[in-house]
């Protein structure tokens, strides 16, 4: 994992696109679902995939979409995929029909999933053309608008109001684009701007002076960013209208860049590498003051890598989580104090249980109860399925405002020949729902409402329909 803060004027891609060049597919994160199961549902459900099986439930092969694909992604409303001649097409959640295609982008442009909608994002290689972000009309593929810039992270909008995209926007373009060196001040001048994820419109926008760094959120649907400058002073600005909240001087900024700078929740993280650890101190965000500071030690033996640049800090649902290369310590945000420490893998993170995998047995997957660290079902022979979503919730399709800042669920599988039981695992509960089986294999799915659409078999894009619950 890289650093969350951003010397302005580095544009770093994003992982949920579909490239206009050929890739083969990337494991993506996790999805989302809504449902909930009483306790007696769950026990029983427990017990099931303890014996290795599940009810058996018929899931309904509805088409094969596309096959000899190198891209596939999904919105609220619709599936995209990239052929091998690099032309995108899209297709209809409900009926699978093709709704559009669309010939690749001259520029070498790139399919881009952000708050549950799709946009292309253009860099011509000029001088004098930078970033762009062109909004696709779900419905005819045509382009709903273009605003200069790159998106970088999905924030709050205001009350009743579609999400907003934080983009940076190269104000003196350059070819090819100018990635600043760790401790180097940026190489270009740029402009911040929130746009409407829906209508493109600029809700705010300023020109931070030369030398700053931009802390950009991880989770989608945060309500605030930050913005430093050299000496350490630092400013915490709302999402919604830009404006600055809070601001202080910070001493882990005064002298150069830390090791990291990560939003979790309602706290600046300062990460900055000492001889005897790394030492992870919190900021409130507002007003911005001091909340606390834990020494971490990583596990022997160390990395090069992890002792010359530190652990990655990053936001765990209602907790914090420090992911390193032997384990992952759960720390209270509250105190920074260290609740458990386990050799597993993050797969899906939600506000009532972490999914994880066994870093010793890639099937294996564990529901682990946050404030124990305790297993609640340990699932022998089934994995995690990447989705092809942006990992937001995407139940209510025709909701427009809505935020796509939940992951409720996590989509797993357990293979058996040439087919795969399917089931969910909410978030919130823990709760296990059974999906039904389904053939060929799947590498990557999404699901909305009834239906599941997954890559299979190679490079092939099917879609069923699922049994009612």
């Amino acid at each position: 994992m890289g650093d969350s803060f951003i010397e302005l004027g580095e544009l770093r891609p994003a992982t949920d696109s579909v490239e206009w060049v050929p890739l083969r597919q990337r494991p993506g994160p996790v999805g989302a679902g809504r449902r909930q199961w009483p306790i007696v549902a769950v026990l029983a459900l427990v017990a099931v995939f303890a014996s290795g099986s599940l009810p058996v439930r018929q899931v309904e092969k509805l088409a094969v979409l596309a096959e000899h694909t190198v891209g596939f992604v999904a919105d609220r409303t619709t599936l995209y995929t990239l052929g091998e001649e690099q032309a995108l097409t899209a297709y209809d959640w409900s009926t699978g029909q093709v709704r559009w295609s669309r010939a690749p982008a001259a520029d070498g442009g790139q399919v881009y999933l952000a708050a549950d909608r799709a946009y292309v994002r253009h860099r011509p290689c000029t001088t004098t053309v930078g970033w762009s972000l062109e909004r696709l009309d779900p419905k005819t593929g045509e382009e709903a608008w273009t605003r200069s810039g790159a998106p970088i992270a999905v924030l709050a909008g205001p009350p009743g109001e579609a999400p907003g995209l934080l983009a940076v926007d190269e104000l003196r373009p350059s070819c090819p684009p100018v990635v600043p060196t760790r401790n180097s001040p940026p190489q270009t001048s740029v402009r911040l701007a929130g746009l409407d994820a829906e209508t493109g419109a600029i809700r705010w926008a300023f020109e931070p002076p030369a030398g700053s760094r931009l802390v950009a959120p991880e989770v989608p649907g945060s309500d605030w960013f930050a913005v430093w400058y050299p000496g350490g002073r630092t400013e915490v600005r709302s999402a919604v209208n830009g404006a600055v909240v809070s601001a202080a001087d910070l001493p882990e900024l005064a002298d150069g860049p830390p090791t990291s700078v990560r939003i979790v929740g309602d706290l600046l993280v300062v990460v900055s590498v000492r001889n005897d650890g790394a030492l992870i101190t919190a900021y409130g965000k507002n007003p911005l003051r001091y909340r606390w500071d834990q020494l971490f030690q990583s596990a022997e033996p160390v990395p090069i890598a992890e002792l010359a640049y530190g652990p990655v800090v990053v936001a765990c649902g209602p907790m914090l989580c420090v992911p390193n290369w032997r384990d992952i310590a759960v720390l209270d945000p509250a105190t920074g104090r260290q609740q458990w420490r386990r050799q597993i893998q993050l797969d899906g993170i939600g506000p009532g249980v972490l999914v994880a995998r066994d870093r010793g047995d890639f099937m294996r997957i564990r529901v682990v109860d946050w404030r124990t660290g305790r297993d609640l079902d340990d699932l022998r022979g089934w994995g995690v399925v990447p989705t092809a979503t942006d990992g937001t919730d995407g139940t209510d399709v025709e909701d427009t405002t809505a935020t796509g800042s939940g992951m409720p669920y996590v989509l797993v599988q357990k293979p058996e020949g040439d087919s795969s039981q399917l089931a969910r695992i909410d978030l919130r509960t823990g709760g296990i729902c059974p999906l039904g089986t389904v053939s060929p294999i799947p590498s990557r799915c999404a699901i909305r409402g009834s239906r599941l659409s997954c890559l299979a078999d190679g490079d092939s894009v099917h879609l069923w329909r699922l049994p009612a619950p």
